[in-house]
């Protein structure tokens, strides 16, 4: 229902209508942008993300007037309530949020939100100028103003865009990983349309939840339809972030169904302009003339067109693929991913593996093969010499005593850099305090293990640990170190404290992206604070139950 009033012409139906196509032509576009790799250009978010919450802000501003219609006070006509049935989307609320839901489609995945108050501060300014803007347009014998009308709507709009805001900011700045994180399916943002089908079908159904009640039900019972119908849309924003496939189907199919019901309806229906009373009016009724029933018609299939094209457009990015794999014909998008996932940890770790042969062999080559060999010419020189001249073999024996050892030194050391005596005898929380110990610089240890855990798991974490601490030691200049760790609910958080320069990147040299390779072969993950000046944080977490 579009609640202002309808004079002899469609226009502003016509005008929504056309935002409404040019809205569906923009996710379309941005859509075909993903596929094309981005080569389009995209709206930036600053200007993107804030005409979402002017929309937003519009949606709640037409929400009030349709409260206030509810309410008997004659915010639209004096009196009179125009209403074109079976058409839809026709009123503002419908309107705006349909658009700001295909408008944040395009927007989710490709562009940055602005800071954390200018969604709700745009929504909630734009809501309160279209409020104002209303009451300073009609006066008041023609719009029924009241000093009710005025409060509710100036303060209940602005607060209801400002909620919506927020939520607004939680969506594009969160981004929620079900709908748009770097695991999500592509077809997840979709579901931000869910809302707009489900305020469609229910006008459809004639549930009176977000239209003006029908002239003659008190106030009572307007005002908590109109209560549950802002619960319920809440509700389906919830259900769309924790269940976005599904919402994206349903979104999807009830785009097909509103859009073929409108298009049915336009070529073998026929619409009609109807008039209701609201309270006691005053002046006659409204004339309209019999050619606004055969525009509403033209209109009406128009956007049920529309509607219709946008559902069926969105069917295989939905419904289908998502048929095909309940009937096994298509592989589950998570099991695919984990697949992938545990495909590309296992290469990494049979390369790390095979870097660590590398290093071990070029460790005995170069250092304990070097001084065997050595050890082995000594001996012979000696075992020649030993009759002949005494005192020089000798000191060629004592010189192979002495290499001996050396070598001996060098291969428990490169066994200690394999797999240290403490860790295996004592367990991670022993051997990382042993590190701590053999640092050059103070580190505080606060290590919560209550029992052991896989050697492989160990193994991995104390290197972990030991890489960490020695790019603390050479590259960040610190004076201290905290080392932090504990498990709970089967997960092993590991926390590793400096206060050096800061300035740590993952990204740049091998040391923190070689841990990071380590811990993905065990599901763990690295996090990595280190703002210039310091303090540098990493962060491990494994899990181990």
């Amino acid at each position: 229902m579009w609640p202002f009033p309808v004079g002899g012409s469609l226009w502003p139906q016509g005008v929504i209508g056309a935002l409404i196509a040019v809205c569906a032509v923009l996710a379309f576009r941005a859509e075909q942008a993903r596929d094309r790799l981005a080569r389009t250009a995209r709206p930036a978010g600053w200007i993107g993300w804030p005409v979402v919450a002017g929309l937003v802000g519009t949606a709640a501003y037409g929400s009030v007037r349709v409260l206030l219609l509810a309410l008997h006070n004659s915010a639209g006509l004096p009196g009179y309530v125009v209403t074109l049935p079976n058409m839809e989307p026709v009123g503002l609320p419908l309107a705006a949020l349909l658009m700001a839901s295909l408008l944040a489609t395009a927007l989710l995945t490709s562009t940055p939100a602005p800071g954390p108050w200018v969604l709700p501060v745009v929504a909630g300014v734009t809501g309160e100028l279209l409020e104002w803007t209303y009451w300073l347009t009609y006066p008041p014998a023609s719009s029924g103003r009241t000093p009710l009308n005025v409060l509710v709507g100036s303060v209940s709009v602005p607060l209801l865009a400002a909620f919506a805001g927020m939520g607004l900011v939680r969506l594009a700045n969160g981004r929620p990983a079900r709908l748009a994180g770097a695991h999500a399916v592509r077809s997840a943002r979709w579901a931000l349309l869910l809302p707009a089908a489900v305020v469609m079908t229910g006008d459809l159904l004639g549930l009176d939840l977000w239209q003006s009640a029908s002239p003659g039900v008190g106030i009572g019972p307007a005002v908590v339809a109109y209560l549950v119908g802002l619960a319920l849309l809440a509700a389906v924003v919830v259900g769309l972030t924790r269940w976005p496939r599904a919402a994206a189907d349903l979104a999807a199919l009830g785009l097909v169904g509103i859009g073929a019901h409108n298009v049915i309806q336009s070529g073998f229906g026929r619409y009609l302009v109807v008039v209701h009373k609201v309270g006691s009016p005053r002046g006659p009724a409204p004339s309209l003339p019999v050619e606004v029933a055969h525009h509403a018609s033209v209109l009406g299939g128009i956007q049920g067109a529309v509607l219709l094209a946008l559902g069926i457009w969105l069917l295989p990015l939905t419904v289908l693929p998502d048929a095909r794999r309940l009937l096994g014909r298509e592989p589950d998008p998570a099991l695919t991913r984990r697949v992938r996932e545990l495909t590309e940890t296992r290469a990494e770790a049979v390369n790390s593996a095979a870097a660590e042969l590398r290093r071990i062999e070029r460790d005995l080559h170069d250092g304990a093969q070097g001084r065997l060999v050595a050890i082995g010419m000594n001996l012979r020189v000696a075992e020649e010499m030993v009759h002949s001249s005494p005192h020089e073999a000798a000191a060629l024996v004592v010189e192979a005593r002495v290499a001996s050892a050396a070598a001996l030194e060098e291969l428990r050391g490169l066994i200690r850099g394999m797999h240290p005596p403490m860790l295996a005898d004592r367990g991670l929380g022993e051997a990382v305090r042993a590190l701590a110990l053999d640092l050059p610089l103070p580190c505080e240890t606060e290590i919560d293990l209550p029992e052991r855990l896989d050697a492989p798991l160990e193994s991995a974490c104390y290197f972990a640990v030991a890489e960490v601490v020695t790019n603390a030691v050479r590259h960040a200049s610190a004076r201290s170190l905290q080392i932090r760790m504990a498990q709970a609910d089967g997960l092993l958080r590991i926390e590793v404290v400096d206060d050096g320069v800061g300035g740590a990147d993952p990204t740049r040299g091998s040391g923190l992206a070689g841990v990071e390779r380590r811990l993905a072969a065990f599901d763990g993950i690295l996090a990595v604070s280190s703002p210039p000046g310091g303090p540098t944080i990493v962060v491990m977490e494994v899990p181990c139950g």
